[in-house]
Formats: structure tokens, sequence, C-alpha cells
């Protein structure tokens, strides 16, 4: 049996999402392909020992970096409206190192757009991972709370059975040929907002002979492969922080882009804060800030930054 370093990436903000990691962690011993593997789980592995001095949320980036720079596997559960914008960044990370992923999912829905295009989890997952879909049983002999008990041990072994059973797919983009001075990222101009900004970005970028690529991904004919080389081809990822959990697909960009060692500038004017251990201080995400090169907080600055970014490249 091959020796594998696994991430196994959860949500770990509250001691709920905890213990559903702990669900995942176990489901993932328990298979045959990867059982004697060592498991890495952030907090329990990383948050809950790094170093309280100095900046904790930068030792806890550098912490899990660490691990993804030597993981051979990536698992985890996606569930929910929205998805947690770290994982995605893990995923990308992942992605751009060639590494095989798994994604769970234990939700009743799918998403479709107005333009009637489908997908099961997200434009740019769907495409790179190997995503699993468990179907809720439900068993009119069991009381509610039995019931759902039945299910968390059913997807505890579908975890398990999906892992052994499954020759894993990695995702291999082509190279491009063209280069561009940034890749722009706005929620792949999801909201009408994103398009407003970002028409305000690019005319001066014209202005300024700066080229660029601009994500659009929820139209039909839309291109991963053409998003990643062209991704992989430019100086500076530019991408939002305006919602309280950034678009899925954006994140993963992002973790592509910081291990293919981009700059990284993030645009964020939303104003809410969190906090971590010891009263540290970070704005959406832990992950994302910690891999920007610089945070900008509205259009005029964030303009600077890439005109000056471009002239010291």
């Amino acid at each position: 049996m091959k020796k594998n370093n696994i991430y196994l990436a959860t949500k770990l903000y509250s001691f709920f999402d905890r213990k559903i990691s702990v669900i995942m962690y176990n489901s993932v011993l328990n298979s045959k392909k990867f059982s004697d593997d060592n498991i890495y789980l952030p907090f329990k592995d990383s948050n809950m020992k790094v170093s309280k001095v100095g900046n904790v949320a930068k030792n806890i980036f550098e912490a899990d970096i660490n691990s993804l720079n030597n993981t051979d596997i990536f698992i985890t559960r996606l569930d929910g409206t929205s998805y947690d914008a770290g994982i995605g960044f893990e995923i990308g990370y992942c992605l751009a190192k060639g590494v095989p992923l798994y994604i769970f999912n234990t939700d009743f829905y799918k998403n479709k757009l107005l333009s009637n295009i489908e997908y099961n989890m997200s434009p740019i997952m769907d495409k790179v991972a190997n995503i699993f879909k468990y179907e809720y049983v439900n068993n009119s002999n069991l009381v509610y709370e039995e019931e759902l008990d039945f299910n968390i041990n059913l997807f505890s072994e579908f975890v398990s059975e999906n892992i052994d059973n499954t020759k894993e797919k990695i995702y291999e983009y082509t190279d491009g040929d063209k280069e561009f001075d940034v890749f722009i990222d706005f929620s792949g101009l999801k909201y009408e907002w994103n398009k407003i900004i970002v028409d305000k970005i690019t005319k001066v970028l014209d202005e300024n002979s700066i080229t660029y690529w601009i994500s659009n991904r929820y139209l039909s004919g839309y291109s991963v492969d053409t998003d990643l080389k062209n991704l992989k081809n430019s100086n500076i990822y530019l991408t939002c922080y305006d919602e309280n959990e950034p678009d899925i697909d954006s994140t993963i960009l992002q973790g592509f882009a910081y291990y293919n060692k981009l700059n990284v500038i993030g645009y964020e004017s939303n104003p809410v804060k969190y906090y971590v251990e010891g009263e540290q201080e970070f704005g959406v995400t832990l992950m994302l800030e910690q891999s920007c090169t610089t945070l900008t907080k509205n259009v005029e600055e964030t303009i600077n930054k890439i005109i000056n970014n471009i002239k010291y490249i």
C-alpha cells in the first residue's frame, strides 16, 4: 500500500463543525485505500499547536501551507448555499500541485442558472474534482433523531467506499501562449455590481495599455481550462472579498494563483472584522487575506496598486 499524506479540510469555526470533521476523519481512517496513511486535520493538527506569539492568523496559515506542500490526497465535505472560502483556497492550491481532489456533498438541491446552465456544485469544482453526492435515506421505522444518526452512519460508509472504489481523476490544464498583466475575478461577474466595478477598473487599465483577462464563469461556453492557463500566465490576480463568504471558484483561483507565485490583490471594502484567539484580527477569511500581497479598500487604490505593480515587473 502506497503511503500518502492526506489533507482533510473541513469547516472548523464551531465545535459542531469540528465534531463533523471527526466523523469525516474516521471515515477516511476506515477506508482500505488510505487507512494506514497520515491524515492532516486543520485545527486539530495546526491551529491548536501553532505559536500564540506574534500574528496567530499568519502562524495558522503557514502551518496549513506547510501541510499542503506535503499533501498527496485532498479530501473535504462542502455543504450549504455558500461554501467555505478557506477550503476553496486549499482546493486551488492542491489543483495547481496536481493533487487528486475528493469532494463530498450531502445537500438535497442542485444549482441551476437562469440561463438553464446546470452544475452540481460550481462551474470550476465540477470540472476539476471527484465529487460524490450523498442522497438522504428515509426510514419510516425510525424516529427523526434516529433517522439522522442512521444517515450519518451511512454517510460515513459512503465516504469510505467511494474513496476505496474511485479511480481518482487529476485535472490537467493546457499551457497557454498568451500573457496578461492582470487576471480579474470579481465573483466570476456573478453580480451586476461586480460588472460595474470591473468596468471602472478596466477603463483605466485600457488607458494605460495594461493587458487583462476577466473570468466570466456564469455564461454558456465557459472554459475552466482557459481560465487556468490564462491565470498561470498572468502577473497579478485581482479578486474581491465583498461577500461574507467569497465566491468558491474565486477562492479556488486564488489558491491556484498563490501556488504559482502571482501577486494577489484583494479588494475588500467590506468593513466586517472577525477575531481569533488572542484578539488577532482578520476580515472575511483568514486563508485568503494571509495569502494576499496587498488588500485595497476602494477602486482608486486598487487601480494604483495594479499600475505600481506592473511598473516594477
